[in-house]
Parts: structure tokens; C-alpha cells; sequence
């Protein structure tokens, strides 16, 4: 699974009205990017999206043995590409359902703990 996204990273500079308005592209590998200056994820022809969380940090929602799969993963940059470390967790889909049950208890458990 290859991620096209650090070429786009540079096509908006931070904190110009462009970056802060939706952003619809197609490129060459028929991949779509979508930005709004807090987002970013892109979908291509295999059905893959990338949700941009930090420079190095995403989630990708893609296929696998048939099987969708969830991943939070950290990255790096090598040569100009971007590239996926150990570090990170794939979820099947039985298991995200799982956790998504747990969103409302896990934001209300955050919140005292930031008092």
C-alpha cells in the first residue's frame, strides 16, 4: 500500500485562504485528494483512503486478503516517498465496530481527565 500523499502536502501553503477552502484534485494515477486546510484524505482506484492525522501519523481504510481494514500508522520520509513504520495498529472490521461502541466513554473519560 503506497501513499501518494507527501506530493500533495506541498501544493497548499499553511494558513492560505486556498488551504482553508475544499480542494478537489485528479492526478495522473487517477487518484482524488481532497483538502480543506484540517483534512486530508484521498481515495484511488483501489478504493483506498488516507486520512491525513499529523505529518507522519494516518489512517487508512483499504483491502486485504479481502478484507477490510482499518490502520492507524505512523510514517516516515525516505527519497521523497512516504512510508509506513511498525509503529501503528490494523483493525479488521468486526474489531473497529468494536471500538467504535466505546467512542462516547473514551471522549467522556478524556474530558475529566483534562480538567
Amino acid at each position: 500500500m503506497r501513499d501518494r500523499s507527501s506530493s500533495e502536502d506541498n501544493n497548499y501553503p499553511k494558513g492560505s485562504s486556498s488551504a482553508k477552502k475544499q480542494q478537489v484534485q485528479k492526478n495522473k494515477q487517477n487518484n482524488y485528494t481532497f483538502e480543506d486546510g484540517q483534512y486530508f484524505f484521498e481515495v484511488n482506484t483501489d478504493f483506498l483512503l488516507n486520512f491525513k492525522l499529523t505529518s507522519f501519523k494516518k489512517v487508512s481504510v483499504s483491502k486485504f486478503k479481502g478484507n477490510v481494514i482499518i490502520s492507524i500508522r505512523e510514517f516516515f520520509s525516505k527519497d521523497g516517498q512516504s512510508l509506513p513504520t511498525k509503529k501503528g495498529i490494523t483493525l479488521q472490521l468486526d474489531n473497529w465496530e468494536k471500538f467504535k461502541q466505546y467512542i462516547a466513554e473514551i471522549d467522556e473519560c478524556v474530558n475529566k481527565l483534562k480538567k
